[in-house]
């Protein structure tokens, strides 16, 4: 999601693309309006919406998205997802493409990617929903060759923002506005916005953390050493970002 300026061999090649690409991201969510109406309802995917490759590239003709490299990239990473041509899960589709459209920090581009997949404004995210929407950028950004986390991690940053939190009612969501920066200054995120990740395209996978969902409550990992939910907003200094974002203004 982002870069050192210092050292380009940590430039994040999903970062290098978002700077190339022309999708803003109000046309993003719009093409994400347009890609739930296109979709099937199915229960059995996270977000209860399966989007087909054939609606996908139809939604992107009437959203004209047709600049390049915008149409070709998010065509090819839609090749990538669908691995076995049923269909991907809308919503975490796009949580994964969401930081294509954000030439910003971290902090804009994770707070973006959770409001792709609140697609009914609720201001809320579940712990499970936040996992998927951080496996889905880690999914994407191994798809473009960066190093990424292992499932594992991502559960740890998800469970460290959550201890001390209030849950609402009993679905065990929160609300997410003000909370984001706790997970741009998380160090498995600065790991992974530095290109230091641990794995590799190939050896991380979305089946991978359904697996790790399914066990728990979450009593297989522990707390990354050296977190603290109070960082400051200085986990974002050093990082290859724009001042403004392509939607024209200051976000």
């Amino acid at each position: 999601m982002g870069n050192n300026a210092s050292n380009t061999s940590d430039r994040m090649a999903i970062s290098a693309m978002s700077h190339m690409m022309n999708i803003t991201k109000p046309q993003l969510l719009q093409l994400r309006d347009n890609c739930i109406s296109a979709s099937i309802k199915d229960g059995s995917t996270p977000s209860g919406y399966k989007l087909r490759r054939e609606n996908f590239l139809q939604a992107m003709r009437d959203s004209r998205i047709s600049i390049e490299p915008d149409y070709q990239v998010l065509e090819k990473l839609f090749t990538m997802w669908d691995r076995n041509s049923y269909g991907v899960d809308t919503l975490t589709f796009f949580a994964g493409i969401s930081p294509l459209a954000s030439i910003m920090d971290v902090n804009t581009k994770l707070q973006f990617a959770i409001e792709v997949w609140d697609y009914k404004k609720t201001g809320r995210v579940s712990r499970i929903s936040l996992v998927r929407i951080l496996q889905a950028i880690n999914e994407t950004s191994s798809y473009f060759g960066d190093k990424v986390l292992i499932p594992r991690q991502i559960v740890v940053i998800v469970d460290d923002l959550f201890d001390g939190e209030n849950r609402l009612e009993d679905d065990d969501a929160i609300q997410y506005e003000g909370r984001v920066e706790k997970i741009a200054c998380h160090p498995f995120v600065m790991e992974f916005s530095n290109n230091k990740g641990s794995s590799r395209y190939g050896n991380v996978h979305l089946a991978t953390s359904s697996r790790a969902l399914a066990s728990r409550p979450y009593i297989f990992v522990q707390t990354s050493p050296n977190y603290n939910a109070s960082t400051s907003t200085s986990c974002n200094q050093g990082l290859f970002t724009a001042s403004y974002d392509r939607e024209g203004g200051h976000t």
